[in-house]
């Protein structure tokens, strides 16, 4: 009780006190009061009045369930059946019974009970060959150390084991995937153990095996970063009557990598091609096998996400040209997400605008996957002191960079990001036979510096009008000064970046992939003097599209510098694209040029149209990104009646149906 025992003078006579338990604070002070006397201990209570000899007197509220346990007097008037919750005596085991007459009733308002909270269990051999004794071990835990009764179910639906017993053993016949699980009981109730994995395999030996497949961002998590090129190898194909306790991968491009269990391992490769994957497994009883095959790093098929131009290299902000002989990282862009950065999504390809400028020399500018060998290509040819600038469409690199870099001399180098290629988000493209939507020659007058022009694109010439993006070539004549054009979705937010760089005396092109806006129109910009645009449209993306982009590392498809100059009027066959392409991403050079004029890029066997995918100009070299249609694996190239020339063809990527 916790409070002091007090009986009035009339009542005591009549009265037994013994067998009480006094805690807590009131212990301190007077104990009893007994027929209008107190006592502040049970010693001068006992000896006065020969009552309380086996009181428990205890100035602590807690820490004497000891005491209380099993020393109550049950034979006491009065004695309740229940404790105050309605549970029944127990005898506490672990504790002697002091109670009367060896009673084991507890003192105060509540019974002590035991409790019974979990049991786990635990396999001496959880992987092992079906015939193998697999011993099951189970743990109790309860409040007391009485007798329990344990019933294993081994999962493959034989008998259970009932057992006082903690352990039960158990042959399996044959190979399972087997859940595991034990119920302890006692007089107080009964707990399951979470269930254990038996995994009986078929006896014999171990055969290494595993599956290769590509990893892409998944269409759930199109954000995650996945780098291009990323391999899963997984061993779990494996025949293993013992558990696998080491896994060696060899890539097959000299990097390995090793787990301490058969579980998917990941690998970026640098380049694509087909490499020679192998695993060797080492076993707990020692064994070893060792498995093969071919497996090929390829990119994939992806949608174009268009954005709105970003920046992400300016060599002038910090007075840094790039030097001739040494590659350049170009960063990508980044997201931040609550648990950090990452590089935009998986993107398999980029598409990006650069531009070179204040070269000291005449000189060429490649680009390409970071981390591979840079290819024989170029993307933008410059005269000593000129500008220059060129879409790009290139890979992204394992660790998603790209790298740069200029032939020779110095050079400042701007770099606009304008979109990605992924795999499961973006837009399919579907080419088309090049369409003139825009000739301020023809209508609305030269742009002024500082002045916009809006164009009319969804909706028109084949293009239909919930398309998100088109690719079109953008040409500048009779420019008046040094100027920069840009082509934007959005009227009200002009980016800090540019398309074409137009020069006085000089007829330029550059083929953009230009975001289209709400209301199915693209905005063209000129900074300083004046100069007339023409716009030519080769392809749109949107849902209704029909090609995704397969990205390629830059390889040179055809230079007639090895077979004769293309004369005026005349066409040249590059072939090398895939049968089943629909389209291709090209960079296309004409050089040697002996007057100035145009190339068209067509789809061989298709009708050429007079669109220009490229103004030649004598005596300069002069690239241009052309997204073209292709017939039969082959594109047609036509050669105005300006001049001859050289045309450099470089291969970027190609558009398929799947």
């Amino acid at each position: 009780m916790r409070s002091s025992i007090a009986v009035s003078e009339g009542a005591a006579a009549g009265t037994r006190a013994d067998y009480n338990l006094i805690a807590g604070p009131q212990a301190a002070e007077v104990v009893y009061t007994w027929g209008g006397a107190t006592y502040q201990d049970q010693a001068a209570f006992h000896t006065a009045t020969g009552q309380g000899a086996h009181d428990i007197v205890t100035t602590a509220a807690g820490g004497i369930d000891t005491k209380a346990v099993d020393s109550a007097d049950a034979t006491a008037p009065g004695v309740l059946p229940t404790d105050i919750r309605g549970y029944a005596t127990v005898d506490h085991l672990g504790v002697p019974n002091t109670g009367k007459d060896g009673g084991y009733l507890d003192r105060g308002a509540r019974e002590f009970q035991d409790h019974l909270s979990s049991v786990g269990l635990e396999l001496d051999q959880p992987w092992a060959p079906a015939g193998t004794t697999v011993t099951a071990t189970a743990a109790a835990v309860s409040e007391w150390s009485g007798p329990l009764t344990y019933q294993f179910d081994f999962g493959d639906g034989s008998a259970p084991v009932v057992t006082p017993e903690r352990t039960a053993a158990h042959v399996y016949s044959s190979p399972c995937e087997c859940s595991v699980k034990v119920t302890a009981s006692n007089a107080v109730g009964t707990v399951v153990s979470a269930p254990k994995t038996a995994k009986v395999t078929a006896p014999g030996p171990m055969t290494a095996g595993f599956t290769a497949k590509p990893v892409l961002p998944s269409a759930e998590n199109p954000k995650e970063f996945v780098a291009p090129l990323t391999v899963e190898v997984d061993p779990r194909t494996t025949a293993a009557p013992w558990p696998v306790q080491q896994v060696d991968v060899d890539f097959g491009d000299g990097t390995e990598e090793s787990r301490s269990a058969l579980e998917p391992v990941r690998h970026a490769y640098a380049k694509p091609g087909e490499y020679k994957v192998t695993v060797t497994l080492k076993d707990s009883k020692g064994a070893t096998s060792a498995g093969s095959q071919n497996v090929q790093a390829a990119y994939a098929a992806s949608g174009y996400v268009a954005l709105d131009p970003l920046r992400v290299l300016d060599t002038r902000t910090a007075n840094a040209p790039v030097q001739g002989a040494a590659a350049t990282p170009v960063p990508l862009p980044i997201v931040w997400y609550s648990s950090g950065r990452s590089h935009t999504a998986g993107a398999q390809a980029v598409v990006l605008n650069v531009t070179v400028t204040g070269a000291t020399e005449d000189t060429h500018l490649s680009v390409w996957p970071a981390g591979q060998p840079r290819p024989t290509t170029s993307n933008v040819n410059v005269r000593a002191g000129g500008t220059s600038s060129n879409t790009v469409t290139v890979p992204v690199g394992a660790d998603g960079t790209v790298s740069a870099q200029l032939n020779s001399g110095r050079a400042h180098v701007v770099v606009d990001f304008v979109g990605y290629y992924q795999p499961h988000t973006g837009q399919r493209f579907s080419p088309l036979t090049p369409g003139r939507v825009a000739d301020t020659r023809t209508g609305g007058g030269p742009l002024g510096g500082g002045q916009t022009r809006t164009v009319k694109v969804a909706g028109v010439n084949g293009i239909p009008a919930d398309a998100t993006a088109v690719a079109v070539n953008l040409t500048s004549t009779a420019t008046t000064e040094n100027t920069h054009v840009i082509a934007y979705a959005n009227q009200t937010r002009r980016p800090l970046t540019s398309n074409l760089n137009p020069e006085p005396g000089k007829d330029k092109s550059n083929q953009a992939i230009v975001p289209i806006g709400p209301d199915g129109m693209i905005t063209l910009y000129n900074n300083s003097g004046s100069t007339h645009l023409v716009l030519d449209a080769v392809g749109y993306y949107g849902k209704d599209g029909q090609a995704l982009f397969t990205p390629a590392v830059p390889k040179r498809l055809a230079d007639t510098r090895t077979t004769g100059k293309v004369a005026p009027g005349a066409t040249t066959t590059v072939s090398g694209l895939p049968a089943h392409a629909i389209g291709a991403a090209l960079n296309v050079t004409a050089t040697e040029s002996t007057g100035p004029g145009f190339l068209t890029v067509h789809g061989h066997g298709t009708a050429r149209t007079d669109a220009s995918s490229l103004n030649t100009l004598p005596g300069a070299t002069v690239p241009n990104h052309v997204i073209t249609p292709v017939g039969d694996g082959k594109v047609s190239i036509w050669n105005s009646h300006g001049g001859s020339n050289h045309v450099i063809t470089d291969l970027l990527g190609y558009f398929t149906r799947s």
